[in-house]
């Protein structure tokens, strides 16, 4: 079934990430709903009483169950940015002025989601990177892109 929801966000996933912003949207009182395609973190939702699409966010009536013509916002939560590139496609086809937030964790895949229409995309090492930054200068630091990919010691 299609929800009745206007004006809401759909957040896609529910992971360690997702479940962190679904928290933080529940407190703050914003409408939201989650598509979601793993059966425990589904149950638990309900019985949260949080909104909740079945499946995988890629496939077309799931996503069209989420109404995305009338959200105001889409946020990608899941890992794997082909799955997210093809939501961001639809989510714009759908809805031109949807805001789109997604996540990524390399270079090439914040190139990529951009590209593709997302206004926002989140790279979590650069996050935690500016962090630790902060918390050793004590201020928000601008950090720029390296040339190379750091290497994996």
């Amino acid at each position: 079934p299609r929800t009745a929801l206007t004006g809401h966000a759909i957040l896609i996933g529910y992971g360690r990430v997702g479940g962190l912003v679904g928290s933080a949207l529940k407190d703050a009182a914003l409408p939201f709903l989650v598509i979601e395609d793993a059966d425990k973190t589904l149950a638990k939702l309900k019985a949260d009483s949080v909104e909740t699409v079945a499946g995988n966010a890629a496939n077309a009536e799931v996503f069209a169950a989420a109404n995305p013509e009338g959200a105001s916002r889409l946020i990608l939560a899941i890992p794997n940015a082909f799955e997210a590139g093809q939501i961001v496609l639809r989510a714009r086809a759908a809805n031109p002025a949807i805001n789109v937030i997604a996540r990524a964790h390399s270079d090439a895949e914040v190139e990529h989601l951009k590209g593709l229409g997302a206004d926002t995309v989140i790279m979590g090492e650069r996050e935690i990177a500016r962090g630790i930054v902060e918390e050793v200068l004590g201020s928000k630091p601008e950090l720029r892109r390296e040339t190379a990919e750091p290497s994996v010691a």
